[in-house]
C-alpha cells in the first residue's frame, strides 16, 4: 500500500472500525429508501457527492433506486472530512488494524504520549503498538489475540516496537499481515 497524505483527517476523525462505517453507510441508504419524513433530510446529504452535485433533494426522491451502496460511502466519508471512501477507508483500517477490544485485557500499558510509552516499554518489555493516537505496551496474549504472535522472528527483527521499527522489511511483512487479518473481520 502507498503512503496517504491524510493531513487534518486524524483531527476529526474518533476511533471507529470499518464495520461500525459500512453499518453506517447502510443505514443511510436504507433512510433514504425508507419513504419517511427524514428522507429529503438523508436526500440532501446526497447532494455533498460530487456525482450529485448539479441534482436536487427531489430528483434524489425521484431517482432513489438509482442510488447504490457506494454513494452512501461516499456521503459518509466527505462528512469525515475525507475526499472519498478509498481514503477513509484506509485510514480506518491503518489505524484500527491492532486494536481488538477483547484482548484489552492484555494490555500492560496505555499512553498518549509516544515517549512515555517508550521509557514504559524500555523497562518492561513487551510490545510497543499503536492504534489511533494511542500507544500501547502489551504482552504475548495480546499479540496471540490479534494473530500475530506466530511471526517472533519478525517481532524481533523489528524490536517488538511496532512504531518504531528496527527492520523495514520485517514490519511490513507484520504491518500487511495484520491488516489481512483486519479485513477478514470486517
Amino acid at each position: 500500500m502507498g503512503h496517504w497524505h491524510i493531513g487534518n483527517y486524524m483531527n476529526c476523525l474518533k476511533p471507529i472500525t470499518l464495520r461500525k462505517l459500512k453499518f453506517q453507510a447502510s443505514y443511510l441508504l436504507k433512510e433514504l429508501k425508507s419513504n419517511s419524513t427524514n428522507s429529503v433530510k438523508v436526500a440532501n446529504r446526497f447532494l455533498q457527492i460530487p456525482f450529485f452535485s448539479n441534482k436536487t433533494v427531489s430528483w434524489i426522491i425521484d431517482h432513489v433506486d438509482s442510488i447504490q451502496l457506494k454513494h452512501a460511502y461516499q456521503v459518509i466519508a466527505i462528512e469525515t472530512g475525507f475526499k472519498n471512501w478509498t481514503e477513509l477507508k484506509h485510514v480506518v483500517i491503518e489505524n484500527d488494524c491492532l486494536y481488538k477490544s477483547g484482548c484489552v485485557g492484555f494490555v500492560h500499558a496505555w499512553f498518549s504520549d509516544y515517549l512515555q510509552a517508550e521509557i514504559y516499554f524500555n523497562k518492561h518489555g513487551g510490545y510497543l503498538i499503536s492504534f489511533w493516537k494511542d500507544f500501547v505496551v502489551c504482552g504475548k496474549e495480546y499479540i496471540s489475540g490479534i494473530g500475530l504472535s506466530q511471526y517472533q522472528e519478525q517481532w524481533k527483527s523489528i524490536g517488538y516496537n511496532w512504531v518504531k521499527p528496527g527492520d523495514m522489511k520485517a514490519f511490513h511483512f507484520l504491518k500487511e499481515t495484520a491488516l489481512k487479518n483486519y479485513l477478514a473481520q470486517q
